[in-house]
């Protein structure tokens, strides 16, 4: 008896924290919604995510805000107009709307936001930061780290033979420059892929917002499944008109499926690999 009386208890615990929940979201209609970015987990890809949710809305006549979380810090520093469209969680107001898109992260190219959404938001925020690179180099952007470690199993795909495919789908080039957060993995593993179609061969030192800035700044680029791939890419795509870039089609092996939603439909995409 003393167990059912404890599990009701428990469900009206439960009960009560939601009817609470939904009579604050009732008094919650002021003019503005914060996006309320998760305090961990999120780094500077998923985050512009949150930064262009924010900006497509409010330059569309809704007021949004994301909120500020300590992954940010940096990327502020670096591109500062993005502070415009942050809010301090002191600033945040009882009125202010609150929401979180835990399945998709706001990264559904089409659905999420359109090729327009993201060359306004490009332009006001971050190309004025990035210089474009030589125009004969490719740039090759392969993420390494916790995707061949703690989250294999959800990340990791064949990059060489990946690589070997984009290489076709690119012109000849002189030279190209890789950019990873494992440059010694890709020197070991990938350098003779690259150099059966590239004569000079660069590697950038792990600095994450010079290797941004690097890919960024390209008009020929091979991206991996990393969503910092994807926004250097189309940033890339706003600042050269005549931008070529190869992206796989594989993501992430998750509950609905396997290929990326962040995909641009302009973009070479590779399939298989994985």
């Amino acid at each position: 008896m003393l167990r059912r009386v404890g599990r009701a208890g428990h469900q009206l615990v439960g009960g009560g924290a939601h009817l609470v929940g939904s009579a604050l979201e009732v008094l919650r209609r002021g003019d503005r919604t914060v996006i309320t970015t998760p305090p961990a987990g999120l780094r500077l890809g998923n985050l512009l995510y949150v930064w262009l949710q924010a900006h497509r809305r409010t330059r569309a006549g809704t007021p949004t805000l994301a909120l500020e979380v300590p992954a940010m810090k940096p990327w502020l520093a670096a591109f500062p107009e993005l502070e415009t469209m942050t809010i301090a969680r002191p600033a945040v107001r009882f009125g202010d709307r609150r929401e979180w898109d835990p399945t998709w992260l706001y990264q559904r190219f089409g659905a999420d936001f359109t090729a327009d959404d993201i060359a306004a938001f490009v332009h006001e925020t971050i190309a004025p930061h990035v210089v474009p690179g030589a125009a004969g180099t490719l740039v090759i952007n392969i993420r390494r780290g916790d995707y061949y470690g703690e989250f294999a199993g959800k990340y990791a795909f064949d990059q060489a033979g990946y690589l070997r495919s984009a290489l076709e789908r690119v012109a000849p080039a002189d030279r190209a420059l890789v950019v990873s957060d494992d440059p010694d993995w890709c020197r070991t593993n990938l350098d003779p892929v690259i150099r059966s179609t590239v004569g000079e061969v660069a590697y950038a030192q792990p600095d994450a917002l010079a290797n941004f800035l690097a890919v960024a700044g390209a008009s020929r680029i091979i991206g991996t499944n990393s969503t910092f791939s994807y926004w250097a890419a189309y940033v890339a795509g706003v600042i050269h008109r005549d931008a070529r870039i190869v992206m796989p089609r594989f993501h992430a092996r998750m509950p609905h499926g396997t290929d990326a939603h962040q995909l641009d439909p302009r973009w070479s995409v590779i399939e298989g690999f994985h």
